[in-house]
């Protein structure tokens, strides 16, 4: 004799909640991960961004001779950080000791609060 279905057994609605559950929490675990690459990503651009416009807003002032430190932009969330070190010809180098001789090498490093930082050296010319 055929017995009629009216609907789930307990062990069909069991594993279709479990096969859902397990959806559900790769869908959130999949979020989340790209969460916190925009993030990530976010903060590598500004720094990136950051960087490049001290560095230009450093070589469109006037060049000085031994200067303690070049004005500086500010971004909160940020700091700023400028090493200025002069040319030797006779070897060669690049060190604080030297006398400025009319070419500086200015490495300025941009540290985020949020983790990361970028690192940029360039050169300013004396005209």
């Amino acid at each position: 004799m055929r017995r009629r279905s009216r609907g789930f057994s307990l062990t069909e609605t069991m594993v279709a909640i479990a096969l859902l559950g397990v959806i559900v929490v790769t869908l959130a675990s999949a979020f989340s991960t790209v969460s916190v690459a925009t993030r990530r990503h976010g903060v590598t651009t500004t720094l990136d961004r950051l960087t490049r416009s001290e560095a230009e807003y450093i070589k469109s002032q006037r060049y000085q001779i031994k200067p303690l430190a070049y004005a500086s932009l500010a971004a909160p969330g940020y700091a700023f950080a400028v090493q200025i070190r002069y040319y030797n010809p006779l070897n060669q180098t690049f060190t604080n000791a030297n006398n400025d001789l009319g070419l500086q090498e200015i490495v300025l490093t941009v540290t985020a609060t949020a983790g990361g930082s970028e690192t940029l050296r360039f050169f300013k010319v004396q005209p």
